[in-house]
Protein backbone atom coordinates (compact mmCIF):
# COMPACT_ATOMS: atom_id res chain seq x y z
CA UNK A 1 0.00 0.00 0.00
CA UNK A 2 2.85 2.36 0.75
CA UNK A 3 4.21 1.91 -2.75
CA UNK A 4 0.80 2.42 -4.31
CA UNK A 5 0.25 5.57 -2.28
CA UNK A 6 3.54 6.97 -3.43
CA UNK A 7 2.46 6.66 -7.07
CA UNK A 8 -0.56 8.93 -6.53
CA UNK A 9 1.41 11.74 -4.93
CA UNK A 10 2.69 14.70 -6.92
CA UNK A 11 3.97 18.21 -6.33
CA UNK A 12 3.17 21.62 -7.76
CA UNK A 13 5.76 24.37 -8.07
CA UNK A 14 5.01 27.51 -6.04
CA UNK A 15 5.71 30.67 -8.00
CA UNK A 16 7.90 33.08 -6.07
CA UNK A 17 6.86 36.71 -5.89
CA UNK A 18 9.90 37.69 -7.94
CA UNK A 19 8.65 35.75 -10.95
CA UNK A 20 5.74 38.15 -11.29
CA UNK A 21 7.95 41.19 -11.85
CA UNK A 22 11.39 41.74 -13.36
CA UNK A 23 14.25 41.32 -10.93
CA UNK A 24 16.63 44.19 -10.38
CA UNK A 25 20.16 42.79 -10.33
CA UNK A 26 23.00 44.83 -8.88
CA UNK A 27 26.06 43.97 -10.95
CA UNK A 28 29.64 43.65 -9.71
CA UNK A 29 32.84 42.76 -11.54
CA UNK A 30 35.20 40.34 -9.86
CA UNK A 31 38.63 41.35 -11.13
CA UNK A 32 40.86 38.30 -11.19
CA UNK A 33 44.42 39.53 -10.82
CA UNK A 34 46.82 37.55 -12.98
CA UNK A 35 44.27 36.41 -15.55
CA UNK A 36 44.36 39.48 -17.77
CA UNK A 37 46.24 37.56 -20.47
CA UNK A 38 43.66 34.81 -20.59
CA UNK A 39 41.76 34.36 -23.82
CA UNK A 40 38.26 35.59 -23.08
CA UNK A 41 35.62 33.12 -24.17
CA UNK A 42 38.14 30.37 -24.95
CA UNK A 43 36.40 28.01 -22.53
CA UNK A 44 32.71 27.26 -23.11
CA UNK A 45 30.81 25.59 -20.29
CA UNK A 46 27.16 24.66 -20.03
CA UNK A 47 24.82 26.71 -17.88
CA UNK A 48 24.03 25.44 -14.39
CA UNK A 49 21.83 26.25 -11.41
CA UNK A 50 21.46 25.28 -7.78
CA UNK A 51 19.86 26.15 -4.47
CA UNK A 52 20.39 26.24 -0.71
CA UNK A 53 17.95 26.29 2.20
CA UNK A 54 18.79 27.41 5.73
CA UNK A 55 19.00 24.86 8.53
CA UNK A 56 16.14 26.55 10.40
CA UNK A 57 14.02 27.27 7.33
CA UNK A 58 11.33 24.97 8.72
CA UNK A 59 11.11 26.56 12.19
CA UNK A 60 8.09 28.80 12.78
CA UNK A 61 9.80 31.64 14.65
CA UNK A 62 13.13 31.56 12.84
CA UNK A 63 14.29 34.58 10.86
CA UNK A 64 15.21 32.12 8.08
CA UNK A 65 11.77 30.48 7.97
CA UNK A 66 10.78 29.67 4.36
CA UNK A 67 13.93 31.44 3.20
CA UNK A 68 16.40 30.14 0.64
CA UNK A 69 19.12 31.06 -1.85
CA UNK A 70 19.30 30.00 -5.48
CA UNK A 71 21.68 30.78 -8.31
CA UNK A 72 22.51 30.17 -11.93
CA UNK A 73 25.74 30.36 -13.90
CA UNK A 74 26.39 31.19 -17.53
CA UNK A 75 29.82 31.84 -19.00
CA UNK A 76 31.60 34.42 -16.84
CA UNK A 77 28.45 35.30 -14.89
CA UNK A 78 26.98 34.10 -11.59
CA UNK A 79 23.53 35.31 -10.54
CA UNK A 80 22.66 34.94 -6.84
CA UNK A 81 19.17 35.45 -5.44
CA UNK A 82 17.80 35.19 -1.91
CA UNK A 83 14.06 34.55 -1.61
CA UNK A 84 11.45 34.30 1.13
CA UNK A 85 7.92 32.93 0.89
CA UNK A 86 6.84 35.09 3.85
CA UNK A 87 8.35 38.56 3.42
CA UNK A 88 9.86 40.81 0.77
CA UNK A 89 13.65 40.74 0.82
CA UNK A 90 15.33 43.97 -0.27
CA UNK A 91 18.51 44.06 -2.39
CA UNK A 92 18.21 40.31 -2.81
CA UNK A 93 19.61 39.82 -6.34
CA UNK A 94 23.23 40.27 -7.45
CA UNK A 95 25.11 39.46 -10.63
CA UNK A 96 28.84 38.72 -10.38
CA UNK A 97 30.98 38.85 -13.52
CA UNK A 98 34.35 37.09 -13.27
CA UNK A 99 36.81 38.93 -15.46
CA UNK A 100 38.54 36.70 -18.04
CA UNK A 101 37.19 33.55 -16.34
CA UNK A 102 34.35 31.08 -16.82
CA UNK A 103 32.35 29.80 -13.86
CA UNK A 104 32.51 26.02 -13.59
CA UNK A 105 29.10 24.35 -14.01
CA UNK A 106 27.93 23.54 -10.51
CA UNK A 107 30.92 25.41 -9.08
CA UNK A 108 28.93 27.20 -6.36
CA UNK A 109 28.69 25.85 -2.80
CA UNK A 110 26.83 27.53 0.08
CA UNK A 111 27.31 26.85 3.80
CA UNK A 112 26.09 28.56 6.94
CA UNK A 113 27.74 29.01 10.31
CA UNK A 114 26.39 30.70 13.42
CA UNK A 115 27.53 34.12 12.22
CA UNK A 116 27.95 33.87 8.45
CA UNK A 117 26.68 32.55 5.16
CA UNK A 118 29.73 31.46 3.16
CA UNK A 119 29.63 31.01 -0.60
CA UNK A 120 32.51 29.12 -2.24
CA UNK A 121 32.92 29.67 -5.99
CA UNK A 122 35.16 28.10 -8.63
CA UNK A 123 36.05 29.32 -12.10
CA UNK A 124 38.38 27.69 -14.60
CA UNK A 125 41.25 29.79 -13.17
CA UNK A 126 40.31 30.94 -9.67
CA UNK A 127 38.66 30.03 -6.37
CA UNK A 128 36.73 32.50 -4.23
CA UNK A 129 35.22 32.69 -0.75
CA UNK A 130 32.38 35.16 -0.20
CA UNK A 131 31.62 35.94 3.43
CA UNK A 132 28.16 37.37 4.20
CA UNK A 133 26.31 38.05 7.47
CA UNK A 134 23.90 35.39 8.65
CA UNK A 135 20.27 36.59 8.74
CA UNK A 136 20.11 35.83 12.46
CA UNK A 137 22.89 38.40 13.01
CA UNK A 138 21.12 41.02 10.93
CA UNK A 139 17.78 40.66 12.68
CA UNK A 140 17.58 39.44 16.27
CA UNK A 141 13.87 39.74 17.07
CA UNK A 142 12.13 36.45 17.83
CA UNK A 143 8.95 37.48 16.00
CA UNK A 144 8.99 38.89 12.48
CA UNK A 145 6.34 41.57 12.05
CA UNK A 146 7.76 43.61 9.16
CA UNK A 147 6.75 42.91 5.57
CA UNK A 148 10.20 43.92 4.27
CA UNK A 149 13.67 42.87 5.36
CA UNK A 150 17.20 43.35 4.08
CA UNK A 151 18.77 40.43 2.23
CA UNK A 152 22.19 39.06 3.10
CA UNK A 153 23.34 40.53 -0.23
CA UNK A 154 22.53 44.11 0.82
CA UNK A 155 26.12 45.10 1.64
CA UNK A 156 27.90 42.94 -0.93
CA UNK A 157 29.22 46.13 -2.52
CA UNK A 158 31.60 46.48 0.43
CA UNK A 159 33.29 43.14 -0.31
CA UNK A 160 36.88 43.20 -1.58
CA UNK A 161 36.86 40.34 -4.09
CA UNK A 162 40.65 40.54 -4.50
CA UNK A 163 41.40 40.03 -0.81
CA UNK A 164 44.07 37.27 -0.86
CA UNK A 165 42.44 35.72 2.20
CA UNK A 166 39.33 34.94 0.16
CA UNK A 167 40.62 34.63 -3.40
CA UNK A 168 43.31 32.57 -5.08
CA UNK A 169 44.51 31.72 -8.56
CA UNK A 170 44.52 28.00 -9.24
CA UNK A 171 48.24 27.20 -9.53
CA UNK A 172 49.51 26.14 -12.94
CA UNK A 173 50.80 22.84 -11.62
CA UNK A 174 51.27 19.82 -13.90
CA UNK A 175 48.44 17.34 -13.81
CA UNK A 176 45.37 19.53 -13.33
CA UNK A 177 42.82 18.49 -15.91
CA UNK A 178 42.30 21.61 -18.06
CA UNK A 179 39.02 20.64 -19.70
CA UNK A 180 37.20 19.05 -16.78
CA UNK A 181 34.17 20.73 -15.23
CA UNK A 182 33.96 18.56 -12.10
CA UNK A 183 34.54 20.20 -8.72
CA UNK A 184 33.50 20.22 -5.10
CA UNK A 185 34.16 22.52 -2.15
CA UNK A 186 33.56 22.54 1.58
CA UNK A 187 34.32 24.19 4.91
CA UNK A 188 36.43 22.30 7.42
CA UNK A 189 35.54 22.16 11.11
CA UNK A 190 38.33 24.71 11.64
CA UNK A 191 36.85 27.20 9.19
CA UNK A 192 39.17 26.50 6.26
CA UNK A 193 37.77 26.65 2.73
CA UNK A 194 38.77 23.70 0.56
CA UNK A 195 38.32 23.29 -3.18
CA UNK A 196 38.78 19.97 -5.02
CA UNK A 197 39.41 19.57 -8.75
CA UNK A 198 40.22 16.48 -10.83
CA UNK A 199 43.72 15.77 -12.08
CA UNK A 200 44.29 14.50 -15.60
CA UNK A 201 46.38 11.74 -14.01
CA UNK A 202 43.35 10.43 -12.12
CA UNK A 203 44.01 11.93 -8.70
CA UNK A 204 42.39 14.90 -6.98
CA UNK A 205 43.89 18.35 -6.52
CA UNK A 206 42.83 20.14 -3.30
CA UNK A 207 43.47 23.84 -2.66
CA UNK A 208 42.98 25.11 0.90
CA UNK A 209 42.36 28.70 2.03
CA UNK A 210 43.04 29.40 5.73
CA UNK A 211 40.18 30.52 8.01
CA UNK A 212 39.05 34.03 7.07
CA UNK A 213 39.97 35.47 10.49
CA UNK A 214 43.30 33.68 11.00
CA UNK A 215 46.43 34.58 8.99
CA UNK A 216 47.82 31.62 7.13
CA UNK A 217 49.20 30.26 3.91
CA UNK A 218 47.33 28.77 0.98
CA UNK A 219 48.23 25.11 0.63
CA UNK A 220 47.91 22.60 -2.19
CA UNK A 221 47.65 18.81 -1.93
CA UNK A 222 47.36 16.23 -4.70
CA UNK A 223 45.77 12.92 -3.81
CA UNK A 224 47.33 10.49 -6.23
CA UNK A 225 48.18 6.86 -6.78
CA UNK A 226 51.44 5.49 -5.48
CA UNK A 227 53.29 2.45 -6.73
CA UNK A 228 51.42 -0.63 -7.89
CA UNK A 229 52.58 -2.61 -4.83
CA UNK A 230 51.38 0.06 -2.37
CA UNK A 231 48.10 0.23 -4.25
CA UNK A 232 47.60 -3.53 -3.84
CA UNK A 233 48.48 -3.45 -0.16
CA UNK A 234 46.91 -0.25 1.13
CA UNK A 235 44.95 1.44 -1.63
CA UNK A 236 45.86 4.77 -3.20
CA UNK A 237 48.24 6.95 -1.20
CA UNK A 238 49.93 10.30 -1.86
CA UNK A 239 53.60 10.11 -2.71
CA UNK A 240 56.22 12.26 -4.34
CA UNK A 241 56.74 9.55 -6.95
CA UNK A 242 53.99 9.45 -9.55
CA UNK A 243 52.83 5.92 -10.24
CA UNK A 244 51.18 4.34 -13.26
CA UNK A 245 47.82 6.01 -13.64
CA UNK A 246 45.64 5.64 -16.67
CA UNK A 247 43.87 8.74 -17.99
CA UNK A 248 40.67 6.72 -17.70
CA UNK A 249 40.96 7.13 -13.93
CA UNK A 250 40.10 10.83 -14.28
CA UNK A 251 37.12 11.90 -12.12
CA UNK A 252 33.97 12.93 -13.98
CA UNK A 253 31.95 13.94 -10.93
CA UNK A 254 33.04 14.88 -7.40
CA UNK A 255 31.18 15.13 -4.09
CA UNK A 256 32.23 15.52 -0.47
CA UNK A 257 30.85 14.42 2.89
CA UNK A 258 32.27 16.08 5.99
CA UNK A 259 32.78 14.08 9.16
CA UNK A 260 34.43 15.13 12.40
CA UNK A 261 37.93 16.47 11.58
CA UNK A 262 37.93 14.85 8.13
CA UNK A 263 36.24 14.95 4.75
CA UNK A 264 35.44 12.02 2.50
CA UNK A 265 35.85 12.94 -1.17
CA UNK A 266 33.95 10.73 -3.62
CA UNK A 267 35.03 10.58 -7.26
CA UNK A 268 33.05 8.89 -10.04
CA UNK A 269 35.63 8.27 -12.76
CA UNK A 270 35.91 7.61 -16.49
CA UNK A 271 36.69 3.94 -15.85
CA UNK A 272 33.19 3.61 -14.28
CA UNK A 273 34.65 3.20 -10.79
CA UNK A 274 33.71 5.09 -7.65
CA UNK A 275 36.61 6.05 -5.40
CA UNK A 276 36.39 7.37 -1.87
CA UNK A 277 39.26 9.39 -0.41
CA UNK A 278 40.04 10.56 3.11
CA UNK A 279 41.37 14.11 2.90
CA UNK A 280 42.94 13.88 6.36
CA UNK A 281 44.72 10.59 5.66
CA UNK A 282 45.25 11.47 1.97
CA UNK A 283 44.41 7.89 1.12
CA UNK A 284 41.88 6.15 -1.08
CA UNK A 285 39.72 4.11 1.31
CA UNK A 286 37.45 2.38 -1.20
CA UNK A 287 37.16 1.53 -4.90
CA UNK A 288 33.87 0.16 -6.26
CA UNK A 289 33.18 -0.89 -9.85
CA UNK A 290 29.80 0.55 -10.84
CA UNK A 291 29.56 -1.75 -13.87
CA UNK A 292 28.90 -4.64 -11.47
CA UNK A 293 25.41 -3.13 -11.09
CA UNK A 294 24.80 -2.55 -14.83
CA UNK A 295 23.06 -5.42 -16.70
CA UNK A 296 24.62 -4.73 -20.11
CA UNK A 297 28.17 -3.70 -19.36
CA UNK A 298 30.44 -5.27 -21.99
CA UNK A 299 30.26 -2.29 -24.35
CA UNK A 300 30.61 0.21 -21.51
CA UNK A 301 33.73 -1.41 -20.12
CA UNK A 302 35.55 -0.85 -23.40
CA UNK A 303 34.79 2.88 -23.51
CA UNK A 304 35.52 5.79 -21.19
CA UNK A 305 32.53 7.00 -19.23
CA UNK A 306 30.83 10.28 -20.13
CA UNK A 307 27.84 11.87 -18.50
CA UNK A 308 28.09 9.94 -15.22
CA UNK A 309 26.84 11.95 -12.22
CA UNK A 310 27.25 11.58 -8.45
CA UNK A 311 25.14 13.04 -5.63
CA UNK A 312 25.11 12.52 -1.85
CA UNK A 313 22.42 12.74 0.81
CA UNK A 314 22.92 12.42 4.56
CA UNK A 315 20.38 11.39 7.17
CA UNK A 316 21.36 11.42 10.88
CA UNK A 317 19.20 8.34 11.38
CA UNK A 318 20.21 6.35 8.29
CA UNK A 319 23.68 7.63 7.42
CA UNK A 320 25.11 8.55 4.02
CA UNK A 321 23.37 7.72 0.74
CA UNK A 322 25.09 7.86 -2.65
CA UNK A 323 23.18 8.39 -5.88
CA UNK A 324 25.04 7.31 -9.04
CA UNK A 325 23.74 8.02 -12.53
CA UNK A 326 25.39 5.79 -15.12
CA UNK A 327 25.02 7.24 -18.60
CA UNK A 328 24.96 5.04 -21.68
CA UNK A 329 23.78 5.68 -25.25
CA UNK A 330 19.97 5.72 -25.39
CA UNK A 331 19.64 4.61 -21.79
CA UNK A 332 20.64 5.46 -18.27
CA UNK A 333 20.55 3.93 -14.82
CA UNK A 334 20.36 5.27 -11.27
CA UNK A 335 22.09 3.20 -8.57
CA UNK A 336 21.46 4.07 -4.94
CA UNK A 337 23.90 2.94 -2.24
CA UNK A 338 24.38 3.33 1.48
CA UNK A 339 27.90 3.73 2.84
CA UNK A 340 28.80 1.03 5.35
CA UNK A 341 31.80 1.28 7.68
CA UNK A 342 33.49 -1.59 9.47
CA UNK A 343 36.40 -1.89 11.85
CA UNK A 344 39.85 -0.89 10.72
CA UNK A 345 38.77 2.14 8.69
CA UNK A 346 37.25 -0.05 5.98
CA UNK A 347 34.23 0.95 3.93
CA UNK A 348 31.86 -0.71 1.49
CA UNK A 349 28.62 0.03 -0.35
CA UNK A 350 25.23 -1.52 0.38
CA UNK A 351 23.21 -1.53 -2.86
CA UNK A 352 19.69 -0.22 -2.14
CA UNK A 353 18.11 -0.12 -5.59
CA UNK A 354 18.58 0.44 -9.32
CA UNK A 355 16.23 2.46 -11.52
CA UNK A 356 16.37 2.46 -15.32
CA UNK A 357 15.54 5.32 -17.67
CA UNK A 358 15.33 5.57 -21.45
CA UNK A 359 12.73 8.19 -22.35
CA UNK A 360 14.27 11.58 -21.59
CA UNK A 361 17.71 13.21 -21.42
CA UNK A 362 18.89 13.79 -17.86
CA UNK A 363 20.10 17.33 -17.18
CA UNK A 364 20.68 17.10 -13.43
CA UNK A 365 19.37 15.39 -10.32
CA UNK A 366 19.26 15.80 -6.56
CA UNK A 367 19.18 13.09 -3.91
CA UNK A 368 17.42 12.99 -0.55
CA UNK A 369 17.39 10.17 1.98
CA UNK A 370 14.20 8.83 0.37
CA UNK A 371 13.84 10.22 -3.16
CA UNK A 372 15.55 11.10 -6.42
CA UNK A 373 14.50 14.43 -7.95
CA UNK A 374 15.48 14.70 -11.60
CA UNK A 375 15.43 17.41 -14.25
CA UNK A 376 15.00 16.14 -17.81
CA UNK A 377 14.58 17.23 -21.40
CA UNK A 378 11.90 15.21 -23.18
CA UNK A 379 11.65 14.32 -26.88
CA UNK A 380 10.22 17.80 -27.63
CA UNK A 381 13.11 19.41 -25.71
CA UNK A 382 10.71 20.54 -23.00
CA UNK A 383 11.85 20.74 -19.38
CA UNK A 384 10.37 18.03 -17.18
CA UNK A 385 10.78 17.51 -13.42
CA UNK A 386 9.99 14.15 -11.80
CA UNK A 387 10.75 12.38 -8.55
CA UNK A 388 10.72 8.79 -7.33
CA UNK A 389 11.06 6.98 -4.02
CA UNK A 390 14.09 4.78 -4.63
CA UNK A 391 13.35 2.20 -1.94
CA UNK A 392 9.58 1.63 -2.01
CA UNK A 393 8.75 1.79 -5.70
CA UNK A 394 8.91 -1.66 -7.22
CA UNK A 395 7.16 -0.54 -10.41
CA UNK A 396 9.78 2.12 -11.07
CA UNK A 397 7.08 4.73 -11.67
CA UNK A 398 8.25 8.36 -11.60
CA UNK A 399 5.89 10.95 -10.12
CA UNK A 400 5.31 14.26 -11.95
CA UNK A 401 6.07 17.71 -10.62
CA UNK A 402 3.74 20.28 -12.18
CA UNK A 403 5.78 23.33 -13.10
CA UNK A 404 4.40 26.85 -13.38
CA UNK A 405 4.90 28.34 -16.85
CA UNK A 406 7.38 31.17 -17.12
CA UNK A 407 5.79 34.63 -17.34
CA UNK A 408 5.39 36.10 -20.79
CA UNK A 409 8.06 38.58 -21.80
CA UNK A 410 5.35 40.98 -22.97
CA UNK A 411 2.06 41.33 -21.12
CA UNK A 412 -0.97 42.09 -23.29
CA UNK A 413 -3.42 44.45 -21.57
CA UNK A 414 -6.93 44.52 -22.93
CA UNK A 415 -8.99 47.71 -23.12
CA UNK A 416 -11.18 46.59 -20.24
CA UNK A 417 -8.20 45.91 -17.92
CA UNK A 418 -6.38 48.19 -15.49
CA UNK A 419 -2.61 48.22 -16.26
CA UNK A 420 -1.94 48.07 -12.52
Amino acid sequence: MAAAGALERSFVELSGAERERPRHFREFTVCSIGTANAVTGAVKYSESAGGFYYVESGKLFSVTRNRFIHWKTSGDTLELMEESLDINLLNNAVRLKFQNCSVLPGGVYVSETQNHVIILMLTNQTVHRLLLPHPSRMYRSELIVESHMQSIFTDIGKVDFTDPCNYQLIPAVPGISPNSTASTAWLSSDGEALFALPCASGGIFVLKLPPYDIPGMVSVVELKQSSVMQRLLTGWMPTAIRGDQSPSDRPLSLAVHCVEHDAFIFALCQDHKLRMWSYKEQMCLMVADMLEYVPVKKDLRLTAGTGHKLRLAYSPAMGLYLGIYMHAPKRGQFCIFQLVSTEGNRYSLDHISSLFTSQETLIDFALTSTDIWALWHDAENQTVVKYINFEHNVAGQWNPVFMQPLPEEEIVIRDDQDPR
